[in-house]
């Protein structure tokens, strides 16, 4: 190969390489200027979605006090009513929700779910141990 050739021939190799380059970095600005166009789309829409969570926050902070009290007071009725029930009925349901707690543990149930059980058991043991007129000690 001459080397008029060779220098044809390495003219024509560079031109090709400069033309694909020029395409390839052609479709880099493209995909960027699709990034950019997404990015600004999403950006105006912050503003809308934190009034849209600044509502729902409100508005759950409106019904918050409501939502305490009647909890409390559910939880005070509930009280009330285990509080008048047998000392053998109590201590039946609590053996029964202790049970249920170490079987669902043993069976392996997820945590919440055994969380659950344990706190209705400790509800129901403590209707027993806070009841009105009750004397310390006496557990038999």
């Amino acid at each position: 190969m001459a080397i008029t050739e060779a220098r044809t021939r390495a003219t024509d190799i560079f031109e090709a390489v400069r033309k694909e380059g020029g395409e390839i970095a052609d479709e880099a600005r493209s995909a960027t200027g699709h990034v950019r166009v997404a990015v600004v789309g999403a950006i105006e829409h912050v503003p809308e979605l934190l009034g849209t969570a600044r509502s729902g926050a409100e508005q759950v902070a409106e019904h918050l006090p409501e939502a305490v009290e009647r909890a409390r007071s559910g939880v005070q009725e509930t009280e009330t009513r285990l509080q008048t029930m047998s000392d053998p009925t109590l201590r039946l349901l609590t053996a029964g929700l202790i049970g249920m707690a170490a079987g669902l543990y043993l069976a392996g149930a997820r945590r919440p779910v055994t969380l659950v059980a344990i706190a209705a058991a400790f509800t129901v043991g403590s209707a027993i141990a806070t009841r009105p007129g009750r004397i310390r000690g006496d557990f038999v």
